[in-house]
C-alpha cells in the first residue's frame, strides 16, 4: 500500500503496541486481540451505557480472580467498538461517524482485553460470582475477538464531545491515503472514566480498521 503521508505511517512489517497512538493521524498495523465483551445499543453516555460498562469491568475483575495465573495486562483498559446497521444507514465514514446517523442507532461492545488462554468455562465461573445487580445490568458477558490488520488511528485528548474534530482530521488523513473504514469504530480509553467524572484530561485512542477505497 502506498501512502501520501509517509511521516504518518509506522513500519508496516512490525505491529504497533496496542495501547499506543500518535497525537497526529497515522497508519499502523495491529495484532489480533481477545476480549471480554458486553453488547449494548444506543447513545453513549446514558445510564444504560454505563450499566454495560460497569458489567464488563466487574466481570473482568472477577475473571482475574478466577484465573490469576493468566498473562494479564498490568491494568485493565476499557475499549469500546461502535457500529451502525449498514442495511439501514449504508457505509458511514470515519470523519462523520458520530454525525451521519442518529446516535440512538449505534450498536456497541464494551471490551476488556483478556489473555488468549482464558476459556469460556473460566468466564462462566466469573459470571456466576457476579452479584445480582451486576448480572442483570445488561447482556451477559461473552468472549469476543478482533482481527489484526491495517488501521488509521490518533490519540484524542479531552472530553468525548470534542471527538468530532479529531475524527474529522483522522477521516481526512484516511481519504488522502486512499483508505476507507472497514470495520467497527474502535476507542481505547487509556484513562478510567465514569458517569459524571471530569473528562478534560482523558486520553482516548480513536482507531479504525481500513481497506483501500475503490477507485472513483
Amino acid at each position: 500500500m502506498s501512502s501520501t503521508d509517509d511521516e504518518g505511517k509506522h513500519d508496516m512489517n512490525q505491529p504497533t503496541d496496542h495501547f499506543t497512538a500518535s497525537d497526529e493521524p497515522e497508519i499502523a498495523r495491529i495484532e489480533a486481540s481477545r476480549y471480554l465483551s458486553v453488547r449494548g445499543d444506543g447513545r453513549p453516555g446514558t445510564g444504560a451505557f454505563y450499566a454495560r460498562k460497569s458489567l464488563a469491568e466487574g466481570a473482568a475483575r472477577e475473571l482475574r480472580r478466577v484465573r490469576p495465573d493468566a498473562a494479564w495486562m498490568p491494568e485493565d483498559s476499557t475499549e469500546i467498538a461502535y457500529w451502525y446497521d449498514e442495511e439501514i444507514h449504508g457505509h458511514v465514514g470515519i470523519a462523520d461517524f458520530y454525525s451521519a446517523a442518529p446516535l440512538e442507532h449505534l450498536h456497541f461492545r464494551v471490551l476488556v482485553q483478556v489473555p488468549d488462554d482464558v476459556t469460556s468455562d473460566d468466564l462462566a465461573t466469573a459470571r456466576r460470582n457476579l452479584d445480582v445487580p451486576a448480572r442483570t445490568a445488561g447482556t451477559e458477558p461473552e468472549l469476543w475477538s478482533t482481527a489484526g490488520g491495517t488501521v488509521v488511528q490518533v490519540t484524542h485528548h479531552g472530553p468525548f464531545a470534542e471527538e468530532y474534530d479529531t475524527l474529522r482530521r483522522l477521516g481526512e488523513f484516511a481519504d488522502r491515503n486512499g483508505l476507507k473504514r472497514s470495520g467497527p469504530h474502535h476507542e481505547i480509553h487509556l484513562d478510567p472514566f465514569s458517569e459524571g467524572s471530569p473528562q478534560e484530561g482523558l486520553r482516548t485512542i480513536l482507531r479504525d480498521w481500513v481497506a483501500v477505497a475503490p477507485a472513483g
